[in-house]
């Protein structure tokens, strides 16, 4: 608004401006030049009719006895001839009449003839005197400093007004100031008041101008120093006009100190000293076009030359005495008249333009030229008046005002900025968020088709196309997490989290995160080492924030951990854990630890990218604990991240509260009739018998989950991932569910055990997590579970999911089963053939022969469709009745080829899977034995541990190689003969948690051999 100022009014301003300025200055000297002010008449002052008070001053003004080239005192002849000069005024007239020079000394003369007063003590002082004189009172020297001299004589002078005190107790004084001027610019003599009066109104004077004088020092000083803070302190926000207006201020203040009354004396020369003064004044005219130039960004070749000029000028008027002649004195003026011209051509240009901040330098040029035209006619004895502070206040006010009108415009503008930028902020954010949803599905199904390929193709793929593709997919994956942190971000600064806060095993939490972490990351240089005790006491967190904001703090150390160790450990008081993760990474500056919690925050010391989002996610989080985080570092030796997290106390959760805080959600109302329809078909009838083993380290967990299911299957739970591995080798199983978060062994590790021995489709694992982040699950399967139910979990979705998982169990058992049966009724037609022929042969040669082996190929064939051939377990006894029979017809067939040997203990109570040991013994003789023309020998034996039962065959056949036992083993071969022995191999691995032993040796032999535990879960029996 201040811009819209018309001319018309601007010129109103500088107006109003400039008649307040001479107002001001015309009432101070119509103040001060109220005392009387009496005239001396051919050299005698007469009081006798006044009083002189305490608080007034006499000026000596008028016509006094002068005495050119004398000193009256020291010259006691008769024949001086007296002249009469004007006082206040300058010698230069008189003295250039009679000695054609104005540098020399003189004498002046006044009588003061007193009043009638009982005060005796009285004052004299010379007002802005530059000479020097000797004061005599009645022929009485009273001065002692400054003193005049009859000869040229340098020497250091004593700077400012001369002040006497003196006491007399005549009524008549003859008062002699004897003066020489020989270092003098300016001619000499009393070129301004004498003032007279009592001692205490002469000193009174004189310390209300020099307190003046000092008060407006101080002021420059102290605005100088505060704008030279404020532009160091600023580190280059402020621009270069503050500084030079520090300086302005200062120089200043200095020249007033030295200048007028003087406060400050300088221990130099006089002429020295005026030579200073003066190159001062033009420093500080210079240094005022210096702050209009960069004020106004004029950039003037007229100014350059001003300032190169100054140098010769200073010097010149520094070492010489070109100052006491004309033309020196003429270049000074010219100087000065241009760099004027310089300060006020920009300004009133500036004002046409619209420039307001054009008048408030114009004020200040009118305040300085002020100054400087009063000083003149002061020095010139014009006018008398004492120290006039205004002109200074005022320019310091104009200039302050400038300045802070300046700084509010500045702060103006940022708060419009900062307002923009508030509103972009939230833009950004919104922007940000939707495009993360809009992101997440397509990216999803990117990674999808990327893996399906991988997995689908790979055998058709080249080694490039498949690092490709894994490079893809790690680049999918890290711009999951990106999206994951920018929705993480958003819900923080919209304070949607809301934390679901409950006992939690720090323990297991670590194990979790640092098998996600090696999951996802290759950390095959690196070692995560958790020292986290299993007895560490439980924490009180959100389980799923905790998860993420160790999973950030572990991701963030392995980024910038190329290889080495990284270690995690804990430790408590009585209230709070606190967590280090400590790293030999490279470490961090001073300036990287102060700046690591910023959001969007990277560093380049790593080729991992990212968009600095996870350690402030991170310390979000842990502030919403309630928590702190710190850091230590050096570079090139690691980085120590800690925080706190509150411990589980007693005041914190209760036992009710830990059951709610499970959140396995109730049934509906309708929702139990839903379950029912859901089991009600034969086929999903067999699912109700289903043996569900449940490991979760927390006995509350393990109540609710069984509450929910015990009614429907039969359940058996344990509490750690060591007793669910002995519970799973020594029982058949249908399913696992199992926690993520458990100590020593986490639900990860559990389940990479658990695919050691079962296949996916062998055994189902269904894991339970707090978490559902894409990593969380993409580590769970990678880790082989089948399926996973967050947590908090709804019952109607925990019974729902594990009768899909059961059902396919289910179904897989049943395929095995009819496998099985499958493999045994394919009698082979040589087989039968073979039989055949060998019993009609019999028949002619030995009937009672014949005889036994038609009964035996009866039994044979009544095992071998046996319905029983479809369970899991059968008595030992029946399946060695089949293994007799079959070996009777092949004893028959040939002969002296073949020796059987049997060699058992107690077989009662071993149960095995049936055509288990007929499978074994069948490839024993089609395989091993009858490979060799001479035949050989099978040993069938059972022998009995103290925990175990070993059944074992072996023969003396041709043997294999280990790459064939492995293809046999693995189903990896695609011969007939090798499908009988994988399948018993799994079954018995299924069953009793081990499967098949081959040892083998070509040309020597093989031993094929499996363990039955003696003892099986109530389930098994």
């Amino acid at each position: 608004m201040i811009n819209k100022v018309t001319k018309s009014k601007k010129l109103l301003i500088i107006i109003s401006f400039i008649f307040i300025l001479l107002s001001m200055r015309f009432g101070w000297f119509l103040y001060f030049n109220a005392p009387t002010n009496q005239t001396a008449e051919r050299g005698v002052v007469d009081l006798r009719h006044i009083t002189l008070k305490e608080d007034k001053v006499i000026f000596l003004n008028g016509e006094w006895l002068f005495y050119p080239s004398k000193f009256i005192i020291d010259d006691s002849s008769t024949n001086i001839e007296p002249q009469y000069i004007q006082v206040p005024g300058n010698w230069k007239e008189q003295m250039e009449a009679l000695e054609g020079s104005s540098i020399g000394n003189a004498s002046y003369r006044l009588k003061i003839l007193l009043p009638d007063q009982d005060e005796t003590i009285y004052g004299i002082k010379l007002e802005g005197f530059e000479s020097y004189a000797s004061i005599y009172v009645n022929g009485k020297l009273v001065n002692s400093e400054n003193l005049a001299n009859k000869y040229p004589l340098e020497k250091i002078k004593k700077q400012g007004p001369m002040k006497v005190i003196f006491s007399s107790e005549a009524k008549e004084i003859d008062l002699i100031i004897q003066i020489s001027n020989y270092d003098s610019f300016n001619s000499g003599g009393l070129k301004d008041s004498v003032y007279f009066g009592l001692h205490s109104a002469i000193t009174k004077g004189a310390t209300f101008s020099e307190s003046l004088q000092l008060l407006v020092s101080v002021i420059f000083f102290l605005h100088g120093f505060y704008a030279l803070s404020i532009f160091f302190l600023g580190r280059g926000q402020y621009e270069k006009e503050l500084l030079y207006f520090s300086f302005l201020l200062i120089l200043n203040g200095f020249i007033i100190l030295i200048d007028d009354n003087v406060l400050l004396n300088l221990p130099i020369k006089n002429a020295l000293y005026i030579k200073l003064l003066i190159v001062l004044l033009i420093g500080l005219l210079l240094l005022t076009l210096t702050f209009i130039n960069e004020l106004y960004k004029i950039k003037s070749t007229l100014s350059n030359v001003l300032y190169v000029l100054f140098i010769p000028i200073a010097l010149t008027i520094m070492l010489t005495s070109a100052l006491h002649y004309t033309p020196m004195k003429l270049i000074v003026i010219i100087y000065g008249i241009f760099i004027a011209t310089q300060l006020i051509v920009p300004t009133i240009s500036a004002i046409v333009k619209g420039n307001i901040d054009g008048i408030f330098i114009l004020f200040y040029l009118i305040c300085f030229i002020s100054n400087s035209i009063w000083g003149t006619a002061i020095k010139t004895l014009v006018v008398n008046i004492p120290y006039y502070p205004f002109d200074f206040f005022i320019s310091i006010i104009v200039i302050a005002l400038l300045l802070i009108r300046r700084h509010i415009n500045v702060i103006r503008l940022n708060n419009e900025q900062y307002e923009k930028l508030v509103k972009l902020d939230v833009q950004k954010d919104i922007f940000l968020a939707n495009t993360s949803h809009e992101l997440r599905n397509p990216l999803h199904g990117i990674l999808n088709i990327t893996q399906s390929l991988l997995e689908r193709e790979s055998s058709q793929l080249s080694k490039k196309s498949k690092e490709n593709l894994e490079l893809l997919l790690q680049i999918g994956n890290r711009m999951a997490f990106t999206l994951n942190d920018l929705l993480d971000i958003n819900q923080l600064e919209e304070g949607q989290i809301q934390l679901n806060q409950k006992t939690l095993n720090l323990y297991s939490v670590t194990s979790a995160v640092i098998d996600m972490i090696q999951f996802i990351k290759n950390t095959k240089k690196l070692d995560i080492i958790s020292e986290v005790s299993a007895f560490f006491p439980p924490v009180y967190a959100d389980e799923s924030r905790l998860v993420q904001i160790l999973f950030n703090l572990l991701h963030n150390a392995v980024k910038f951990t190329h290889e080495g160790s990284i270690t995690i450990n804990a430790i408590h008081d009585d209230k709070v854990a606190t967590i280090l993760i400590s790293d030999t990474g490279i470490g961090m500056s001073e300036d990287e630890i102060k700046r690591i919690f910023l959001r969007y925050e990277r560093f380049e010391k790593t080729t991992v990218m990212g968009i600095g989002l996870g350690l402030n996610i991170a310390k979000q989080l842990i502030e919403l604990h309630g928590g702190t985080i710190a850091v230590q570092s050096e570079e090139d030796k690691g980085t120590t991240l800690s925080f706190t997290i509150p411990l589980a106390i007693d005041s914190n959760v209760s036992i009710e509260q830990e059951v709610s805080a499970t959140n396995i959600y109730p049934l509906t109302k309708n929702s139990s009739d839903i379950t029912s329809k859901l089991l009600i078909d034969d086929e999903q009838r067999a699912v109700l018998s289903s043996n569900i083993l449940i490991v979760d380290d927390d006995p509350i967990n393990l109540k609710v989950i069984s509450s929910v299911l015990g009614e429907l299957y039969n359940l058996y739970t344990v509490t750690s991932g060591a007793e669910a591995l002995k519970m799973i080798d020594a029982g058949n199983w249908d399913m696992i569910i199992s926690d993520v978060m458990m100590p020593k062994m986490s639900g990860y590790e559990l389940c990479k055990e658990i695919r050691k021995r079962f296949t996916i489709v062998e055994l189902p694992v269904l894991l339970l997590t707090a978490r559902t982040q894409p990593i969380d699950v993409y580590t769970g399967f990678l880790a082989g579970a089948n399926d996973y139910v967050s947590k908090p979990t709804n019952a109607l979705e925990l019974k729902a999911r594990v009768q899909s998982l059961l059902a396919q169990n289910q179904a897989i058992k049943e395929q095995l089963r009819l496998e099985a049966a499958y493999l045994q009724a394919q009698i082979k037609p040589h087989f039968l053939f073979n039989t055949l022929n060998t019993i009609s042969s019999l028949g002619e040669i030995n009937p009672s022969r014949m005889t036994d082996l038609l009964i035996e190929f009866g039994n044979y064939l009544q095992k071998s469709f046996s319905s029983d051939n479809i369970k899991n377990l059968i008595p030992i006894e029946e399946e060695f009745d089949l293994v007799r029979s079959y070996l009777f017809i092949e004893s028959e067939r040939f002969g002296d080829r073949l020796e059987v040997s049997w060699d058992l203990d107690e077989l009662k109570g071993i149960l095995i899977p049936p055509l288990s040991v007929q499978t074994i013994v069948e490839n024993a003789l089609n395989h091993g034995i009858l490979k060799k023309t001479e035949g050989g020998i099978v040993v069938i034996s059972v022998k009995n541990h103290e925990n175990y039962h070993v059944v074992s065959v072996e023969d003396n056949g041709v043997g294999m190689t280990a790459s064939l036992i492995e293809e046999i083993l693995l189903r990896t071969n695609k011969h007939q003969h090798g499908i009988g022995i994988a399948n018993t191999n799994h079954r018995l691995q299924r069953i009793f948690g081990r499967g098949i032993q081959i040892e083998s040796q070509l040309n020597h032999g093989t031993i094929v051999s499996f363990y039955i535990p003696k003892r099986l879960p109530n389930i098994f029996e």
